[in-house]
This record gives C-alpha cells, sequence and structure tokens, in this order.
C-alpha cells in the first residue's frame, strides 16, 4: 500500500487538473499506454511541479534520447531488477517488447552473464547499467568498452537514463507505489 495518497483525476486542484491533460498529451506521443493516470504519477501529483517535472524528463528519456530503445530498455530492465523495483519493471515489460526484446529475454535479464539471449553488446550495456546502479560508478575499462560499441553521445545518453530511471525505482520503492491491477504479472 502506497505510503502517500493518490490524487485522482476527479478530486485533485487545478493544476493537478492541468498536470493530468498533460500526461494524456504526451501518453499519444510517447511509448507508455496510459489509459490512465499511473499510480507513480497520481502519489507525485501531491507537488504537482515535482510531478510536471519529471514526467518532462521522463518524456525526454522516452522519445529523444540518440541512444536506441532496445538498450535503454536493457538497461531499465536490470536496474529495475537489481534495486526490487517490481513497479517500475512490470512497467517496462510491454515498452521493452516494443522495443524488440523477447518476453524469455526480458524474464532472464537477471542471468544476463551467462544467457545465450544476450548479445555480447547487449551483456555490455547490462553490465554497464548494473554496475553503475549497485557501485554507483563503472571502471575505466567497462566505460571504454561501452563507449567503443555505442559511441560517445549514446554513453552519455546511457548513463544519464541510468541516473533518472535509478532516481525513479528508488521514488516506487520509497514510496510504495502499488502496481496497477491491471499490470500485475
Amino acid at each position: 500500500m502506497a505510503r502517500i495518497p493518490y490524487v485522482e483525476r476527479d478530486t485533485g486542484t487545478a493544476e493537478t487538473q492541468e498536470l493530468y491533460n498533460e500526461l494524456s498529451h504526451n501518453a499519444a506521443t510517447s511509448q507508455f499506454d496510459f489509459r490512465d493516470v499511473p499510480n507513480i504519477m497520481k502519489a507525485l501529483a501531491n507537488s504537482p511541479k515535482l510531478a510536471r517535472r519529471i514526467s518532462q524528463l521522463g518524456h525526454y528519456f522516452m522519445t529523444e534520447l540518440s541512444l536506441e530503445p532496445r538498450l535503454r530498455e536493457l538497461a531499465v530492465l536490470i536496474l529495475m531488477k537489481r534495486l526490487n523495483c517490481e513497479y517500475g519493471f512490470v512497467h517496462h515489460i510491454g515498452i521493452a517488447q516494443q522495443t524488440g526484446l523477447s518476453r524469455e529475454q526480458i524474464d532472464h535479464v537477471g542471468s544476463y552473464q551467462t544467457s545465450s539471449l544476450f548479445s555480447d553488446d547487449d551483456k555490455l550495456v547490462l553490465r554497464y547499467a548494473e554496475e553503475l546502479t549497485l557501485k554507483a560508478q563503472v571502471d575505466d575499462e567497462l566505460f571504454r568498452q561501452v563507449q567503443s560499441r555505442i559511441g560517445m553521445v549514446n554513453v552519455l545518453d546511457l548513463t544519464a537514463a541510468v541516473g533518472f530511471w535509478n532516481m525513479m525505482a528508488r521514488n516506487l520503492n520509497g514510496l510504495q507505489i502499488d502496481v496497477e491491477p491491471e499490470r500485475r504479472l
């Protein structure tokens, strides 16, 4: 059960209503499938300015990165898995499938090191996101390997995306945001 109340569409302030209208508009142009406002945004809507800023940054990471979406989703899935963030993991399953990941790959992302389902490049990206998540840094050799495979701008995007979704995972876990019933595994 969430530690703070969810602000529903019909009970929010005028600022919250404006935020929810923006989310609905952005949902039409992003990879998210918002049939309704997701619980994380309902919780963050207790501070509409914070919710708006996070939404804008999330929209950027979902639609404007130069990093290939499939690699972004590998990074998101592994960090959500390692941080025990069920909400974030569940919400990215459909997105990951849209980017070309198979359900089998998604189900085995936690054991990527020994899995034949992932390419060497996939494993490098997964390791980079995992180490940055768990150690808050990566060594020079791993950074060089990833940069040589995906390029300087993409490694910058990957690093920033990992930072953003680490922040989201920690918010989701700290606030104990509930997975919506239709999304439960």
